[in-house]
């Protein structure tokens, strides 16, 4: 049930379409109602649907009723009674509405599918901006706030370079490494994906409030799972953590010191998301690479020096897409500008005829041609390296003149 779409967003059916306030979807409202409870995550959520009903149901349920369900003591219960009594859903709603948030449960199709694996996926997503069908080639690009200028040099060639090779970019928004890899995506016109620690109606940092704006209006997300007014307090950042990690194919751990929050993140991928786990090497004595060096010499982490690497961890995926980025010209040399479309052949020649000089998503690419997310993005980047395509925002791609 996804609600509040906006233009470019996946098509829904009429009939599936959620209305806005006050005509919004019964259910959809209720498990709004449901995430803005305290202390109600999505494990204990999906007991209390096993046990109860329907998010409708739950709301409706008497203490009685919540302490039938495994987990829920009488003052727990008594806890979840008030929060969802005191509530406030009206508003709640209305900065959903006023804002322009989609609404994506996780009974909605268009939730995310790798997240959806997880062992705690989240009951319900905030999101502004586009979740497409391409997120599913996607990597993780974390490190410490405090970088290193090597850090940050790191992330932003890392970060645009698996986006030019058609890698959703993911990360958490932080100062830092986070920041450089999402601003290295947008300017290489990638997508990426910011996961908040906060409600969507905060701004954490704030800082970065111009960077989340250009991050949704250019056709990528601002991501999260907890009601708009949630503040960006210390315990929501594990859970946070563990999103980014479970939308991602694998996590690549730029620079971390040994006790930074991107060692956890990994560590997470590691053991309990079964991700590929990825660390660059820093200087032997920088502290801020410590942590690194830990996952590399521990066995945990893959060491990787170049986006080839990190598609060399990225099993079927990756292979696909390294094959475009293999056969880019080195660094320095210039590609063939304006070779003539008749010596396209095969699934690029597909590809090209299916394109105009209007811009079109990826997914409107793979619809027409009946190809693969992976073959389409890396047959483009083979098009763009010969002048024949050009990327513009949103994550779009179109003839060249």
């Amino acid at each position: 049930m996804a609600a509040f779409r906006q233009p470019g967003c996946y098509a829904t059916p009429v009939a599936a379409r959620v209305k806005l306030h006050p005509m919004i979807d019964p259910v959809l409202e209720a498990r709004v109602r449901l995430a803005m409870v305290s202390g109600l995550g999505p494990t204990l959520t999906r007991r209390l649907e096993e046990t109860i009903g329907s998010p409708l149901e739950i709301c409706d349920a008497t203490t009685t009723q919540l302490q039938r369900v495994k987990g829920i003591s009488r003052k727990k219960a008594d806890l979840i009674r008030r929060g969802l009594d005191e509530a406030d859903i009206e508003r709640e709603l209305h900065m959903i509405q006023s804002q322009g948030v989609q609404l994506i449960s996780f009974d909605d199709d268009h939730y995310p599918a790798l997240l959806r694996h997880i062992v705690d996926p989240p009951s319900l997503l905030f999101v502004r901006g586009q979740l497409q069908r391409t997120d599913g080639l996607a990597l993780a690009v974390v490190g410490s706030r405090k970088c290193t200028q090597y850090g940050r040099e790191q992330a932003d060639r890392m970060a645009s370079l698996c986006a030019q090779a058609g890698l959703t970019i993911v990360s958490g928004g932080a100062i830092g490494i986070d920041t450089a890899a999402h601003e290295a995506t947008l300017r290489v016109g990638g997508r990426t994906i910011v996961v908040l620690g906060c409600g969507l109606g905060q701004c954490y940092p704030p800082q970065n409030k111009e960077l989340f704006g250009r991050v949704a209006r250019g056709g990528g997300a601002v991501v999260s799972e907890l009601p708009m007014t949630a503040p960006p307090i210390a315990e929501n950042f594990p859970a946070r953590n563990r999103i980014i990690s479970g939308l991602s194919l694998g996590v690549l751990v730029v620079e971390a010191s040994n006790r930074s929050g991107a060692s956890i993140t990994a560590r997470l991928a590691a053991e309990e998301h079964h991700r590929e786990v990825m660390a660059m090497p820093g200087r032997v004595d920088s502290p801020a690479s410590m942590g690194c060096h830990r996952m590399i010499r521990e066995g945990w982490a893959t060491l990787v020096t170049s986006p080839a690497d990190v598609l060399d961890c990225l099993g079927d995926a990756g292979q696909t897409l390294k094959v475009a980025l293999d056969e880019s010209p080195t660094e320095g040399a210039e590609a063939d500008a304006s070779p003539a479309p008749t010596n396209l052949q095969g699934d690029a020649a597909r590809i090209f005829n299916a394109m105009t000089r209007e811009a079109v998503g990826i997914d409107a690419l793979c619809s027409a041609t009946g190809l693969a997310v992976a073959s389409v993005q890396a047959h483009l980047m083979q098009l763009q390296l010969s002048g024949l395509v050009e990327r513009v925002p949103g994550n779009q791609v179109r003839r060249r003149q």
